[in-house]
């Protein structure tokens, strides 16, 4: 593995509170209950938190964390497969998105904001899912959408073309874009039999964050 390799994944490890890095100094000890957490939002739990840019990460987690226990329990409810149901989009889904701040990092050759957007796209997605969980299980319901997977086809096209930082980082580039493309084919299986609007919808959301790239190259 690289040195920006290796560099890359301590970013991502603590960025995304897997490894024990100390809370916002000006994070109030006070409980956070669900209801408090869905009702103030992942914004405004900074006055909890801390306004830092890990106070900001933690408070997108803890709204995600509440938005996710709410979704859950409402599925489980109905039916517990359900919930194992939304797990596969989760993970597609943040896979997808994940790779693009991934991506911005090599290609711009550095930049905590991408590791710090990464971790607060849980919210976004915990949110987004809340939504698709209305209409589970969608497995077999429909025939997909040709627009939807054109988007996704565009998009990973845009990524064949990205340019690496530097050299060193040319060959590190490649293998994340494979990766990508990856993330996306499992993903536009998993819409390929889903009703039309549902696959637009969860297409546009996966693509969504190509602007950290397109604003990169822009520069």
């Amino acid at each position: 593995m690289s040195t920006r390799s290796k560099l890359l994944t301590v970013v991502a490890f603590v960025v995304g509170g897997h490894l024990a890095v100390a809370q916002d100094a000006r994070e109030k000890p006070d409980p956070i209950p669900i209801s408090e957490a869905l009702k103030t939002g992942a914004d405004n739990l900074t006055e909890k938190t801390g306004t830092s840019e890990v106070g900001q990460d933690r408070a997108a987690r803890i709204y995600a964390a509440a938005r996710r226990i709410e979704t859950e329990h409402a599925l489980a409810e109905k039916d517990v497969k359900l919930v194992l149901a939304l797990q596969e989009w989760r993970e597609a889904l943040t896979n997808c998105r994940a790779d693009f701040c991934s991506l911005a990092y090599i290609v711009e050759g550095g930049g905590t904001m991408y590791g710090h957007a990464q971790a607060r796209d849980c919210a976004e997605v915990e949110d987004f899912l809340g939504n698709i969980s209305k209409k589970l299980p969608l497995d077999g319901k429909g025939k997909g959408d040709a627009k939807a997977m054109k988007q996704i086809d565009d998009t990973t096209a845009y990524l064949g073309k990205l340019k690496p930082f530097d050299k060193e980082t040319k060959s590190e580039l490649v293998e994340k874009i494979k990766e990508a493309n990856q993330h996306f084919e499992v993903l536009k299986g998993m819409i390929s039999e889903i009703p039309a609007e549902e696959a637009r919808k969860i297409a546009e959301f996966s693509v969504a964050p190509l602007g950290w790239l397109k604003e990169g190259s822009a520069h």
